[in-house]
């Protein structure tokens, strides 16, 4: 049997339902007392259902036309619930974002104007030079010149002073850029050749910055040109003392002068090459040592062939009497034993001692009192 305030519920779902055709949530009394249904036959307009509620009487309830939840303060399934959102994860932010670096998803929740929250998501920001992955993109840090960013130098947040540059990664003292404009780049108060940064550098047409002043100085010594103009060119100009002339050459005493004596070139143009020249008095690289014009083994038991003669070690004629290695003396283009006694192939024969007989021939001292026999033996 209906109550009265079953009778209320009816009608006031009825009213509501006419206007509005959404499911009705019937609001509490100002006396206290619930518009109220006990079962389904209390609820009168078609496809109510009496919606239970623990602890309190039921309501009558029509599911809306769309019956999926919204942020509305209206229990739009009729489950009893106002609200309760279906879906478990949302996210606002680019697709394939969700899940990397700071970047993840939310969850739905219905805010005190029905606005819809995601409650707990994080989304992109601007990338900054942090370690982490602010733009949730896959990668940390993008976009930041660690070699040459002074607030980020060498690693982010590693800040150069403001004296200092950013060069390959570590803070360095600013360098004055341009000596011809009497700017202070390096802000050290000195300005243009005055800078020492400015030594050897242009400070104008053929002009470079020398002993603090800006002069006529030349700066290549391998053009054959008179690149400061004062009939001087390359090597001739003593500017170039000491200066590259070009690969395996120095200039020396206003002229060109060999320094690479085994690479078979006239790197000098005297037309002569190598120890030949006589630029190159001694070295002419590891194991070989200029001698009477030519070059000369002297590494004679290291497997290369030094001298770049096409014979190497003792078959080299340089090498003739020189050790080979211990217990080892080159004679007759060959490395010869010399040690009959310490039980090593001194001369890699594969013949030990009195077994190498050439080398170690009968009558040969192998030990005290002991020499060498026909038979490759020592006693």
């Amino acid at each position: 049997m209906k109550s009265i305030s079953s009778l209320v519920c009816a009608l006031g779902c009825g009213l509501v339902m006419a206007v509005a055709a959404s499911a009705c949530w019937v609001p509490e009394l100002p006396d206290g007392t619930v518009f109220s249904c006990d079962s389904n036959e209390d609820c009168t307009l078609a496809g109510e259902k009496c919606v239970p509620r623990a602890g309190l009487s039921g309501y009558c309830c029509a599911p809306s036309a769309n019956p999926t939840e919204v942020c509305n303060g209206v229990d739009d399934d009729c489950n009893g619930q106002k609200d309760d959102l279906a879906a478990t994860t949302c996210y606002g932010g680019p697709a394939g974002t969700a899940g990397k670096g700071i970047c993840k998803a939310g969850t739905p929740k219905c805010g005190a104007n029905n606005e819809q929250l995601c409650e707990g998501e994080v989304l992109p920001t601007a990338e900054l030079c942090n370690r982490i992955d602010d733009n949730c993109d896959g990668v940390t840090d993008e976009g930041f010149d660690l070699q040459q960013d002074v607030k980020n130098c060498g690693a982010c947040g590693t800040a150069c002073a403001a004296s200092q540059t950013c060069v390959a990664g570590k803070c360095m003292g600013r360098v004055q850029q341009v000596c011809t404009d009497g700017s202070d780049d390096d802000e050290d108060g000195l300005v243009g050749c005055a800078d020492p940064d400015c030594t050897q550098k242009s400070c104008g047409t053929n002009r470079v910055c020398y002993g603090g002043k800006c002069g006529d100085i030349e700066l290549v010594c391998s053009d054959n040109v008179d690149n400061d103009q004062d009939g001087n060119t390359d090597c001739k100009d003593s500017d170039c003392d000491q200066k590259a002339c070009g690969t395996g050459c120095v200039c020396k005493a206003l002229a060109k002068a060999e320094t690479a004596c085994l690479d078979k070139l006239d790197n000098d143009g005297d037309g002569k090459i190598d120890c030949a020249d006589s630029d190159c008095p001694t070295d002419c690289g590891t194991g070989c040592v200029c001698n009477s014009n030519v070059a000369t083994e002297t590494l004679c038991g290291d497997g290369v062939d030094n001298d770049k003669d096409g014979k190497t070690d003792c078959a080299d004629s340089d090498c003739a009497n020189l050790s080979c290695g211990t217990g080892c003396t080159c004679k007759s283009n060959v490395a010869a034993e010399t040690t009959c006694n310490d039980g090593v192939d001194n001369d890699k024969d594969n013949k030990t001692d009195c077994a190498d007989t050439a080398d170690c021939p009968t009558g040969t001292t192998c030990g005290s009192g002991k020499t060498c026999r026909s038979n490759g033996t020592c006693s």
